[in-house]
């Protein structure tokens, strides 16, 4: 392992943060064991104390980057819609044509973050998406680059639904 990646880095204190003190802990440990250097890279929302995370986390002064929350090259634009619903898969499956014609209405040339909560959520979600804009007679509507280059890309997935969905 050369990289890990700690999304939510800031959560440390909270319940998962015995998880990642391990995690962490366990990678420096075999990094300095075996001079096989690991790069730790800790996302997080700006950080009061980013300097002390970073001194745990082994980070010198020149590998640390803490923005203030003012700070966004990329100008953000939010657009949060709400569903009724008891149950959970009813309504997620619900969610997605109306998330479809949000992107299409807010996003249709740029990227779109879609938050889901599961792995099996994500694959059902983009599947869900692709079929969209297959109906809409643009089922390359989201790729964003030639076939040879998508090919070239699709050759090197292993996950056989995210080959499916690319």
């Amino acid at each position: 392992v050369a990289l890990i990646v700690i999304d939510e880095i800031h959560l440390l204190g909270a319940d998962r943060g015995p998880i990642l003190e391990v995690i962490v802990s366990r990678m420096r440990y075999i990094s300095s064991r075996t001079n096989n250097p690991v790069r730790i890279v800790g996302l997080s929302t700006a950080l009061a104390n980013a300097r002390d995370l970073g001194d745990w986390l082994g980070i010198e002064n020149e590998g640390l980057f803490n923005f203030r929350p003012s700070v966004r090259p990329v100008p953000l634009e939010c657009h949060i819609q709400g569903y009724p619903g008891k149950f959970y898969c009813p309504r997620m499956m619900t969610m997605n044509k109306p998330t479809y014609a949000a992107i299409r209405t807010h996003s249709p040339l740029k990227p779109a973050l879609i938050f889901v909560s599961s792995r099996r959520q994500t694959r059902l979600t983009a599947m869900d998406l692709i079929a969209y804009a297959a109906a809409d007679e643009r089922p390359d509507g989201f790729v964003h680059m030639t076939p040879e280059e998508l090919s070239i890309h699709v050759a090197r997935v292993k996950d056989p639904a995210l080959k499916h969905c690319l």
